[in-house]
């Protein structure tokens, strides 16, 4: 059998008790009712509930009297902090449901440097700080693929590939230099040549071959004759430069990338000097399948930024 105090936790209403604070704050049923947009009736009933809850008189209500009871004064000071509680409570869930969030999934190519990219998450993130950014690796043929499979909706990728659902929009390019690590023969020395590079062990990424997201790497390398035993290759630019680093042989960094290692005396660089080769970027994604409006969002500020870098460049 319930106790008396456990029949009141279970059976109390918290709206006869925010009707109760209302009435005493504005002083009178009348009053309280046009605050709550309630009949006289209602609120008098209200009232009436609360008081049946606590077997107690609350207010003294007469004929141009109205104060609190002992036991109605208790009960407005606990009701008082109850409220405060619960309005902090609803001031964090409805700032919550009424913030953009969400989570937006993006697959990048490992090696890829784009600014416009990098501005574009920090510019997002000051406007939705409650959205999470989800960021994977992946060869750009896989991300390719993962579009045109549904499985993902915003990629950045080296490979483009005519295929009908599939968008790709230009968003900047990336220029790749050959690099070789301290113990390499090569290391330290100012005038090597793209011939002295002919058939020395060569460190690849993945797509780096033709048709592929760095087929701008494979096409120099095919031009200039630079073929060599291929030692190692992976789809990670942290364990090609691993592997460039080791000294077992030399291989393609972004410019971008490289300069810190090369600033250190970690990574020397390797000719060509200039003239580059050059590997696009694209914003992948598709065109017939309904995105979230989060994703939408972020792909025309992606877009946006992508512009302000162009105009930068020409002005």
């Amino acid at each position: 059998m319930l106790s008396a105090r456990d029949k009141l936790l279970r059976n109390l209403d918290w709206n006869l008790l925010y009707t109760f604070l209302v009435i005493v704050n504005e002083g009178g049923i009348s009053a309280a009712a046009r605050k709550l947009s309630l009949s006289q009736p209602s609120v008098s009933n209200a009232l009436k509930r609360l008081e049946e809850h606590f077997d107690k008189r609350l207010i003294l209500r007469k004929k141009g009297v109205f104060s609190l009871t002992l036991q109605g004064m208790r009960v407005y000071e606990y009701a008082s902090s109850a409220s405060r509680v619960i309005s902090n409570m609803a001031d964090q869930f409805v700032e919550q449901q009424d913030s953009i969030q969400g989570e937006i999934t993006i697959e990048i190519a490992s090696h890829l440097q784009s600014p416009a990219f990098d501005k574009a998450l920090g510019r997002y993130h000051a406007l939705y700080p409650n959205v999470i950014f989800n960021l994977n690796t992946q060869p750009s043929a896989d991300i390719v693929s993962h579009v045109t499979e549904g499985k993902l909706h915003i990629g950045l990728s080296n490979k483009k590939i005519a295929k009908t659902g599939l968008r790709f929009d230009f968003i900047g390019y990336e220029k790749m230099g050959f690099y070789c690590g301290p113990s390499h023969p090569c290391f330290g020395k100012n005038d090597v040549t793209i011939e002295d590079l002919k058939g020395s062990s060569y460190i690849s990424f993945e797509s780096d071959q033709p048709g592929e997201g760095l087929d701008a790497i494979s096409q120099f390398r095919d031009e200039n004759q630079i073929w060599g035993k291929l030692v190692a290759i992976s789809s990670n630019v942290e364990e090609v430069r691993r592997l460039i680093l080791t000294g077992i042989g030399f291989g393609a960094l972004t410019i971008d990338s490289a300069k810190p290692y090369v600033e250190q005396g970690l990574l020397w660089p390797l000719p060509p000097y200039d003239d580059f080769p050059v590997a696009q970027i694209y914003l992948v994604t598709p065109e017939s399948v309904s995105l979230k409006d989060i994703e939408i969002n972020f792909i025309n500020l992606l877009k946006k930024q992508v512009r302000e870098e162009v105009a930068n460049t020409m002005s």
